[in-house]
């Protein structure tokens, strides 16, 4: 319990936590250790009773509270590892960074732009995914509500992360989306990818005031699912969408409309 309190106390990792990081990427001490450029013994040490210093120390908070750092470093340094080991830890920390849908999404986009995109892209382009899964297919593509914060961002923990975490691609394989959820993305990401954030923006932000703001169980500003997918039906019917091959009608035609409106 002592040497619990003097680790908390000093703000370093302790050995309860490292353990968590082997779990939760189901990586060995050794493998750990190695990924990290340290001597072999060194996880071990830690998990002995060795108090690291301040610059491991942070290294391995940033690992353990960062899937997407840990999985950088794992691409980086799989050569340190048997093709074993590897694969095993790649599954588990994709496993953590897939947790929700919305990152399968958004990685999905970010592979498709050869990770040429910025984090604010990422969540206009996320917004009408959503959108048109509303519309279209009468179901959320993901759990998150289009939040309203200062930020002006919808999806704002996933932009906050990636600007923290930077944009990278991911090796996803096909386990986390199915060939409609792929389709839809797709036929958005075409009809969406012409125009830059700044246009983006300014449409999302247009549509937004002819949506109704209500509020989440926590008492958050949200757009609600619902609200969203009556206005996209309208939409859809607007604009005579019926399928996702349709979708690339509406960006054009609503830029259009938009300028009249407001006289540019």
């Amino acid at each position: 319990m002592e040497m619990s309190n003097k680790y908390e106390n000093e703000g370093v990792i302790t050995s309860e936590e490292i353990r968590e990081i082997l779990e939760k990427y189901r990586i060995g001490k050794k493998p750990l250790a190695k990924l990290l450029g340290w001597g072999e013994t060194t996880i071990i040490r830690y998990m002995e009773g060795d108090i690291p210093t301040s610059e491991y120390s942070s290294k391995l908070r940033t690992i353990l509270d960062n899937p997407e750092y840990y999985y950088d470093l794992l691409m980086k340094r799989k050569d340190c590892l048997t093709n074993v080991a590897f694969k095993k830890s790649k599954k588990a920390v994709l496993s953590k960074i897939m947790a929700s849908k919305i990152y399968a999404v958004a990685y999905y986009l970010i592979a498709k732009s050869d990770a040429e995109v910025c984090p604010c892209y990422i969540q206009y382009l996320l917004y009408y995914v959503q959108a048109f899964s509303l519309a279209l297919y009468d179901k959320e593509m993901f759990e998150e509500d289009y939040g309203i914060n200062n930020e002006k961002m919808p999806y704002l923990k996933l932009y906050q992360n990636m600007k923290r975490c930077g944009i990278q691609k991911l090796d996803l394989g096909d386990d986390y989306l199915n060939d409609e959820e792929k389709e839809l993305i797709d036929e958005v990401y075409e009809a969406f990818m012409w125009y830059g954030p700044k246009a983006l923006e300014a449409l999302m932000n247009f549509e937004r005031t002819m949506m109704k703001v209500s509020l989440d169980k926590y008492n958050n500003k949200i757009i609600s699912k619902e609200s969203m997918k009556q206005y996209f039906k309208d939409i859809c019917i607007k604009y005579d969408i019926k399928s996702v091959k349709d979708i690339k009608k509406y960006p054009d035609r609503c830029f259009d409309y938009i300028l009249e409106q407001t006289g540019c």
